[in-house]
């Protein structure tokens, strides 16, 4: 497919942070040879599948862009089109319905700081096998966060199945995460997240909240409901009803975020180490949140060689894919502590030959440090935590210990560092 309009993108030659900026934020600092040497508040280039809007666009336009995003993307699930758009502070009616590998998100320090009048969706496909003939069975890789709806609509709808999260959504109004006349629906994920009305869960058959707030009823369970630190949620009753409630999250470390603060800089947001938790970060008494400015990061394209993203990262930078499949013929690997890997519009590669990437299965969360190991270097070791991206095998044997995150996927850390959930 030819890369879609790339009106209202912006474009810039990627900078670097400087290492007293990082150290003032209790950050690591940088290495001097990843200086800055442009400014952050100008438009990075995230490449052709990014779109970046701002209140001053017209509603048609960014309609007709979700419009066309969501044709070629409804049934591509074995597709290699990924893509983004993120959304400036401010007002924006408009409707998004998400296919596979899309994201959408907001840009602000706040998610009320994105108000989208309308929605955004998930809806069901047709399935002549179920007996309502419509099922989410399938409706996987796609996400939204950061931002506020105001369903225009009777609610919003996010009929989904697995490995598509929702993180960082204030919903003012009712949530629906079935896909209608009761066809079938496998499970999902909210966390950081408020719903100021009831959220139908329907047919869902499983599914996992964390950290988030319920402002009205949850209206049923199928087999499993998990709640950790939500407030509002449904009282513990597995096996019937089949609620298991935490009342807290023991560990967890929200996932990183891009914003753009009141100074029109790009920074992406790194939250930090919580324990015994509940309710949203971004609620009332909720404190700053730590950042990075972007042009610490190496903005990667799936047109870049492992060669040179392993360059940028030896160099202490930050790693940003953006959408795409990395055709990679060697591992990545992540060197120096605490650094962020984030991507964007769910970006992925491909195991190369001979390559085994630090996570078992397909997962989403971010490194930390980490990297992806090749046969003959298994002895080293490999802690990695991705965000918003996947990669896939199996994992190297290391002498590190092994838990599983929220989302069922294994995570390879050493003793020595603190653990994370998301």
């Amino acid at each position: 497919m030819r890369p879609l309009d790339p009106s209202r993108r912006r474009f810039l030659t990627l900078t670097a942070a400087s290492a007293a900026s990082l150290t003032a934020l209790g950050l690591p600092a940088l290495p001097a040879a990843a200086a800055p040497d442009h400014p952050d508040h100008a438009e990075p280039d995230f490449g052709p599948n990014v779109f970046v809007y701002d209140p001053t666009t017209p509603t048609a336009e960014i309609q007709s862009t979700l419009d066309r995003l969501f044709a070629v993307q409804e049934r591509n699930e074995m597709g290699a089109d990924r893509y983004a758009v993120l959304f400036k502070p401010g007002r924006y009616e408009v409707t998004a319905t998400l296919g596979y590998y899309t994201t959408v998100a907001g840009l602000g320090a706040h998610p009320d700081d994105v108000e989208v009048h309308g929605a955004v969706r998930v809806i069901g496909q047709a399935d002549p096998n179920s007996p309502a003939g419509i099922s989410a069975l399938t409706n996987f890789w796609r996400s939204v966060e950061n931002l506020a709806v105001t369903p225009t609509d009777w609610s919003n709808q996010w009929a989904v199945s697995q490995a598509s999260p929702m993180r960082r959504v204030h919903i003012k109004g009712i949530l629906w995460l079935e896909p209608g006349n009761g066809g079938y629906s496998s499970g999902g994920y909210i966390a950081d997240s408020k719903v100021d009305g009831i959220t139908i869960n329907g047919s869902q058959q499983q599914w996992l909240t964390r950290d988030s707030e319920l402002g009205g009823d949850w209206t049923n369970g199928v087999w499993n409901q998990v709640f950790s630190g939500v407030l509002g949620a449904p009282a513990q009753g597995f096996p019937n009803p089949p609620y298991t409630t935490l009342p807290t999250s023991p560990v967890t470390r929200e996932k990183p975020y891009l914003f753009v603060d009141g100074a029109g800089r790009w920074r992406v947001a790194v939250p930090g180490l919580r324990h015994d938790t509940a309710g949203t970060t971004w609620g009332a008494g909720g404190g700053p949140v730590p950042s990075l400015p972007l042009s610490a990061f190496f903005i990667a394209k799936p047109t870049d060689s492992a060669r040179r993203i392993n360059q940028e990262l030896s160099r202490g930078r930050h790693l940003l894919l953006t959408p795409g499949v990395y055709q990679l013929d060697r591992a990545l690997w992540v060197k120096h502590p605490d650094t962020v890997v984030l991507g964007l519009g769910m970006p992925a590669s491909p195991r190369p030959p001979a390559t085994r990437p630090c996570a078992s299965r397909t997962w989403t969360a971010y490194a930390s440090p980490g990297c992806w190991s090749t046969p003959g270097r298994s002895s080293r070791r490999c802690w990695s935590r991705w965000a918003g991206g996947t990669a896939t095998g199996r994992t190297p044997p290391t002498r590190s210990h092994s838990r599983t995150s929220s989302s069922g996927s294994a995570v390879r850390r050493p003793a020595r560092r603190s653990p994370a959930w998301w």
